[in-house]
């Protein structure tokens, strides 16, 4: 099945993620806004690039593409994090 390697990660204050589009796309990195904070909602989404809508990356359609995401001003705690098409 798809996923995420490493399926989970831990980073420290400050630290942007990259994620790379590996096969079996198309892929995207989205945050369930129901699911994050108030309080560190509207920073994350701000510090996502070329979103398609709220807390969703943009799509990655071929190999090696890579999408990076900011987590410069955001509390420290577990942010679950899908591929919108592969839910």
């Amino acid at each position: 099945g798809y996923r995420f390697d490493p399926a989970n990660l831990t980073i420290k204050a400050g630290d942007g993620i990259t994620f790379v589009f590996v096969n079996g796309g198309p892929h995207n990195v989205a945050f369930d806004p129901a699911t994050i904070p108030a309080e560190v909602k509207a920073q994350l989404d701000a510090n996502m690039p070329e979103k398609i809508g709220e807390l969703a990356g943009k799509m990655l359609l071929a190999e090696g593409e890579s999408y990076t995401i900011s987590f410069g001003g955001i509390a420290p705690g577990t942010y679950d994090f899908n591929c919108t098409p592969h839910l």
